[in-house]
């Protein structure tokens, strides 16, 4: 009579279960749309303020959404667009210079956009709150 090994020792078994593939294809997939959602939304609302303000106002609506996207565009490239199998501490390690990537592009964006590009403040800073807001209300929509 043959020895039959328990059902936790087949090669079925030493497979990653499929939840773990597809969550890992849904935030690759969000950290992907997430900066064109922003993007899109700095677009919408330059157009609503080139109506409404004029072009300088618009260009720094525009210029505060296109920093925050970019900045999260880089974080995104640096957490989900890498392999999702590495060790814990290089995936810790890919997360803290995500973040520091994402808000030191953030800051400097702004900033010379402020100082340099001679655009509105309030209309740069309307335009990253915008883009900030976006990231709040679509990330679960992105993750679904």
């Amino acid at each position: 009579m043959p020895l039959k090994l328990p059902d936790c020792y087949t090669f079925a078994a030493l497979q990653p279960p499929e939840h773990a593939r597809i969550r890992s294809d849904r935030t690759r997939r969000a950290a992907y749309a997430l900066p064109l959602v922003q993007a899109a939304t700095g677009l919408v609302g330059a157009g609503v303020l080139a109506a409404l303000a004029g072009g300088p106002a618009a260009a720094g609506f525009l210029a505060g959404a296109a920093v925050v996207a970019a900045g999260f565009a880089i974080f995104g490239w640096r957490t989900a667009g890498q392999s999702p199998v590495a060790p814990a501490g290089r995936m810790f390690a890919r997360l803290l210079v995500g973040v520091v990537l994402k808000w030191l592009v953030i800051g400097a964006g702004v900033a010379l956009a402020m100082a340099s590009a001679a655009l509105p403040e309030g209309f740069v800073l309307a335009g990253a709150l915008a883009a900030f807001l976006a990231y709040m209300l679509s990330l679960p929509w992105l993750l679904r």
